[in-house]
């Protein structure tokens, strides 16, 4: 029996928090509604009026059909937490496997980036190496450069001295060679006129001989055919 009574004020203790909880909460979602200008005065008056209403429907009431409603509606009221307690261990059991999921993507991904990292640093360091290199070696063939410049420069200056003496002396004999060439011509047309008197001087030499040569032959033909008169024989 006492169990029977202490179950019961319990369980009125329970309606009466129910019922404070729907109280607060229909003045909340009243107080969140737009409100006319009303006084305050009659505010009051209305709230005592209904809180006397609410009594007196209470106090009416059939304690066991109370019970057995406020006990109908605890059930549904349980029944509905126990749903939504399983939606929401569905729904915490479905967040935590896409948590982790994500968090596996997430570790995936982070670990896909450190190894981009690594790479990209070690890259990093093989092009720092190999612009280093580069410029080492454009420093050298700079270096290079420059001395095979300035040899050429000199080559060029050393050709270009060269060139010009070879041209002066190109000059002088070009002039040595004209020079040359009219003494050689003075010499040829001496030559050519000794040749002409040589020429003209043989044919008056055999002119001559051939002149002397008729009148010896000349001469001899005379001589023979008048012959010199005998000397007279002496007598016995």
């Amino acid at each position: 029996m006492m169990e029977e009574v202490s179950i019961t004020v319990a369980y009125d203790a329970h309606v009466m928090n129910q019922i404070s909880e729907e109280d607060f909460l229909a003045s909340l979602v009243a107080d969140s509604k737009p409100k006319p200008a009303v006084p305050t005065k009659k505010l009051k008056k209305f709230e005592k009026e209904y809180q006397s209403l609410r009594e007196s429907q209470l106090q009416q009431e059939d304690p066991i059909d109370r019970y057995q409603r406020e006990n109908r509606r605890l059930q549904e009221a349980s029944m509905r937490l126990e749903q939504e307690n399983d939606d929401l261990a569905h729904e915490l059991v479905t967040s935590k496997i896409a948590l982790r999921n994500d968090l596996d993507q997430a570790e995936d991904k982070a670990d896909a980036l450190n190894k981009e990292l690594l790479n990209t640093k070690q890259r990093l360091v093989e092009t720092e190496e190999e612009k280093r290199r580069q410029e080492e070696e454009t420093a050298q063939l700079k270096e290079v450069f420059r001395r095979e410049l300035e040899k050429a420069e000199s080559e060029i200056k050393k050709t270009t001295a060269i060139i010009a003496e070879y041209k002066q002396i190109c000059s002088q004999l070009s002039t040595r060679l004209e020079k040359q060439q009219a003494a050689t011509k003075e010499e040829l047309d001496i030559v050519k006129e000794l040749e002409h008197q040589r020429g003209v001087l043989m044919t008056e030499v055999q002119a001559a001989k051939n002149s002397w040569f008729s009148k010896t032959l000349g001469s001899l033909k005379t001589s023979a055919s008048n012959p010199s008169p005998s000397s007279p024989k002496e007598g016995p």
